[in-house]
């Protein structure tokens, strides 16, 4: 693949607030012109922008990666450590199918060659073709979807942000692992459509339990290889930028603590910020707040830790036993970053090979006093 050929290099203005150029991201950024014959190393992050709206309500979202970057390139570089690109924005199409294809085939070749990926928005249906780009690679995907609401309509023919889940929902287990969908709000939501996520054995965490419990629902980014952070999420207060905005919702530092849960993930390849409304923007706020939302991710991505499995000497194992006969519960925790998982036992759908997915120490606390956690449930049922 010829990168040249997918991007135009974005044009950014100053911004006024930004640090000094030496202690700025600016100055770290490397852009697609400096890198020869595609030669990216693993293990580096790049920014790519789809100014992609045409099938949304959302018309001004297709400015939106300029204006987040803006901001973005203005603050503190002190925790870059690895790479840092900025590819630049996929080339305008004839159709939005067309920017589609682009961003699918991408992010397919990005993840193919071990880099992360950040996407700038752009509307949030562009979560379907990183999905596809991604899948292409990898089975058994695991996504987290943060936003205010269920965006999958039943009454829309269309392929557009309202309805785009709709297509995940046929995904087989194969292919789609689970998908969790953080922060939607009960008066915003139809619950047919929770019913529907439900019967598929998919997350549902409400706005309500994330803001209370929030390092609960960490576990989720941890397995997540895709996170879509949708900015209607946050509330209005704090993000007046939304085409729909609500007076509930995440708090900014809320949001930016998700974000850095997406980026400590070693799983985690691809970080998406979608629907940024410029035109509803107040004293460029949202901008303001989605540059940081980023930079916690960037921030978060430089201080991975890796926990390896390979080594018992890293790994302390507990066994508890359950209320469920002949089942005996099964935690880790690694050592050196104090995580959590549990090993489920394998069924035909895994090969009949034990699998882990993280969980948190109130999970295991939780299976000490004879309960079954929740998420053990919940991925037992999506694997039998």
């Amino acid at each position: 693949m010829n990168l040249t050929d997918y991007f135009d290099s974005p044009e950014i203005d100053t911004n006024p607030t930004a640090l000094s150029k030496p202690s700025s991201i600016c100055s770290k950024i490397i852009t697609l012109h400096q890198i020869k014959n595609n030669a990216i190393e693993p293990g580096s992050l790049a920014i790519i922008g789809v100014n992609e709206s045409r099938n949304s309500n959302n018309p001004s979202a297709s400015k939106s990666p300029n204006i987040i970057r803006t901001f973005l390139y203005g603050l503190s570089n002190s925790s870059l450590r690895k790479p840092l690109l900025d590819l630049g924005n996929i080339k305008p199409t004839s159709s939005p199918a067309n920017t589609y294809s682009a961003v699918s085939e991408v992010v397919n070749y990005l993840s193919s060659k071990g880099i992360n990926t950040v996407v700038l928005g752009g509307t949030q249906e562009l979560t379907w073709p990183i999905y596809s780009g991604i899948s292409a690679n990898k089975p058994m995907i695991n996504i987290t979807v943060v936003d205010q609401k269920l965006d999958a309509e039943t009454n829309s023919n269309d392929f557009s942000p309202s309805c785009y889940l709709n297509k995940f929902l046929v995904e087989p287990f194969e292919k789609l692992f689970t998908l969790n969908l953080l922060a939607y709000q009960g008066y915003l939501t139809d619950d047919n459509l929770l019913n529907q996520f439900a019967q598929v054995n998919l997350n549902q965490y409400r706005l309500g339990f994330v803001r209370g419990s929030i390092h609960e629902v960490e576990p989720c980014f941890r397995d997540s290889e895709i996170v879509s952070f949708d900015m209607a999420s946050i509330r209005q207060g704090d993000c007046p930028g939304s085409i729909s905005p609500s007076p509930n919702g995440l708090y900014a530092e809320e949001a930016c603590q998700l974000a850095r849960f997406a980026g400590l993930s070693n799983r985690n390849q691809c970080f998406g910020l979608f629907d940024f409304s410029p035109e509803n923007d107040i004293n460029n706020q949202s901008a303001h707040l989605a540059a940081q939302i980023v930079w916690h991710y960037i921030e978060a991505f430089n201080s991975r830790k890796s926990d390896s499995f390979s080594s018992s000497k890293n790994l302390k194992r507990f066994y508890v036993k359950s209320p469920i006969p002949n089942v005996e519960l099964v935690f880790i925790k690694s050592i050196s970053t104090d995580k959590w998982w549990m090993e489920l036992p394998g069924t035909k759908k895994t090969e009949s090979k034990p699998f882990l997915i993280a969980c948190t120490y109130n999970d295991y606390k939780l299976a000490s006093k004879g309960d079954v956690p929740d998420r053990w449930l919940k991925i037992l049922k999506r694997v039998s």
